[in-house]
């Protein structure tokens, strides 16, 4: 009976020990104090670039949000621009998001950005490939106008790694992949919406046949003219 016993006790401690081991399931997002986070993660924000977590870190302290809008920057010509607001006092596009779901916070917060709940948290609905509008694709960072257009060009897609495919030519005639590079891997600005899962590619049998639609159509369209 005792050795049943002692063998319990070590089952359960083993089992314990174990338990702690295991990764803890995703937290839901926390504000990013900008008081806080350094260069490096606040430019794992969409619509921060490196630059721009730089010239948020040199201006601190920060009373409060608002106090981005008073950052600016020289460019080229000399003239002074601001980085996330425009001269009226509003906020720019890229940023309004980030605004609007209150991601920034001057007191308590986190230091450090986790980009996938992050992305989880300003886009909670997956965008389909397939079946995406051209709006509901060119306002996800990383996907600009063009490239959003290539996208649905494209279709359908069997996985979301057919996006790797897609290329267009530059003005001097080379040939670019958009959201990957030559050796398969997916660039910076799209990564995110991968591995968050914000960006998606659902079972195309609806689109097929849709395709299927068009393409006998071109096809009767092509015997009246002969």
């Amino acid at each position: 009976m005792k050795k049943f016993i002692v063998f319990l006790l070590c089952f359960f401690m083993v089992a314990g020990s174990v338990e702690a081991r295991r990764p803890k399931k995703e937290k839901s997002f926390v504000k990013i104090n900008i008081n806080k986070a350094d260069a490096k993660e606040l430019a794992k924000i969409p619509g921060i670039s490196k630059s721009k977590a730089k010239r948020i870190v040199e201006g601190r302290p920060y009373k409060s949000v608002e106090d981005l809008k008073k950052i600016t920057h020289y460019t080229r010509s000399g003239r002074e621009v601001y980085d996330f607001a425009t001269k009226k006092g509003r906020w720019k596009k890229s940023m309004r998001i980030l605004i609007e779901k209150e991601v920034f916070t001057t007191k308590g917060g986190r230091d450090f950005v986790d980009q996938i709940a992050l992305y989880r948290y300003l886009y909670p609905e997956p965008v389909d490939i397939n079946t995406a509008t051209l709006e509901e694709l060119k306002a996800l960072p990383g996907i600009s106008k063009t490239k959003a257009k290539r996208i649905i060009e494209g279709r359908p897609y069997r996985t979301i790694e057919d996006l790797k495919k897609i290329t267009h030519i530059t003005k001097s005639g080379r040939e670019v992949y958009d959201f990957a590079t030559s050796k398969g891997r997916w660039k910076k600005a799209i990564k995110p919406l991968i591995e968050s899962g914000r960006l998606i590619c659902k079972k195309t049998k609806g689109v097929k046949k849709k395709k299927k639609e068009e393409e006998e159509s071109d096809w009767e369209d092509f015997e009246d003219y002969e």
